[in-house]
């Protein structure tokens, strides 16, 4: 008897052992809660990238009076940019050359020959317009008057959107920087109110285009070339020199930010 009152003894301790709250002295332990696991989203610039920068047009995005053979602007700016956060390192594929106006430029688009650079581009950086200033210029030199400029600006804005809207078919989604014209006739004299106006013309056509898209960032320079008291032109007294170079790559990179242009992943 003493023997079967043992068993049932031990079996009723095992069975309260198994219960989900167990007396311990005077207290009762409370019901072991379950573990909450937060989800953690993993950066898009977690794993560092090489990125493409691809610069388009003229001489300014060349690099055309870089004593330091820097590449101009566009060479600084990947530079900096090889520093931001999830870049691994930056291709620069310049496409730009000496002379190009804006009619030469929508012929490559004609032609195909900038859809592989485009379609590839991370980021793209552009100057044009310059160019089609100075032919006017050179061919009404002992006659210029306003009324050419205005004339030639309304075919330059058909051409600049019509540009613009072919980037933005091959690469709908890369940030655009396109950077302004300034006046290099305020080197050689004081009065040149009337080109400054010209200049700012074609600035304001490029800058209207640009602002319609949240994607891209329209950079004015002008300022930084009003004389040479800083000492940026070249030696030709038309394009920048390295200084000059640093100060447009500068106030890119300040636009730049200001238009919450940054890297991504």
């Amino acid at each position: 008897m003493k023997h079967i009152l043992f068993i049932v003894l031990a079996v009723s301790l095992m069975l309260s052992g198994c219960a989900s709250t167990f007396s311990f002295g005077k207290g009762q332990a409370e019901p072991r809660l379950p573990v909450e696991v937060n989800t953690y989203t993993i950066p898009p610039n977690f794993i560092p990238q090489t990125v493409i920068v691809t610069a388009l047009g003229d001489s300014l995005s060349q690099g055309v009076g870089d004593t330091e053979n820097r590449g101009g602007y566009a060479g600084r700016l990947a530079v900096s940019m090889a520093g931001w956060p999830g870049i691994e390192g930056i291709a620069l594929e310049n496409t730009a050359k000496r002379g190009r106006r804006s009619d030469q430029l929508l012929a490559m688009f004609q032609q195909g020959t900038l859809t592989g650079p485009l379609q590839a581009s991370d980021y793209i950086v552009m100057t044009i317009g310059g160019n089609d200033v100075m032919r006017i210029v050179k061919r009404d030199l002992f006659s210029l008057n306003v009324d050419a400029f205005s004339e030639e600006l309304i075919l330059y804005q058909n051409r600049f959107e019509t540009i613009y809207a072919s980037i933005r078919s091959l690469n709908p989604t890369a940030p655009l920087v396109v950077v302004g014209l300034y006046n290099p006739f305020s080197l050689i004299t004081d009065e040149v109110e009337e080109f400054d106006e010209i200049i700012a013309s074609y600035n304001a056509v490029m800058a209207e285009t640009v602002e319609e898209d949240p994607l891209a960032c329209f950079v004015p320079v002008s300022d930084l070339f009003v004389g040479n008291q800083n000492l940026v032109y070249h030696t030709d007294f038309f394009h920048p020199n390295s200084k000059g170079y640093d100060l447009m790559s500068e106030r890119v990179l300040e636009t730049m930010e200001q238009c919450g242009i940054s890297y991504q992943g």
